[in-house]
């Protein structure tokens, strides 16, 4: 059985990550943006990092 990269479990099934290329399991990721957990993770830090500039940015124009 092939292991998954994120968790180290025996699986049936692997997906390929498209950003980083790793080999994750339906538990360990998205299957439908084709993205491990770790990767989703990183787009979710930069998502909230443009908007706590944002919000700093109007504060600071009140």
């Amino acid at each position: 059985m092939p292991l998954c990269e994120i968790c180290g479990m025996d699986v049936q099934e692997l997906h390929d990550c498209k950003e980083c290329g790793a080999k994750y399991c339906s538990e360990c990721g998205d299957t439908k943006k084709c993205l491990c957990y770790d990767c989703l993770g990183w787009n979710d830090e930069e998502i909230d990092e443009e908007y706590g500039e944002e919000e700093w940015e109007q504060d600071d124009l009140n």
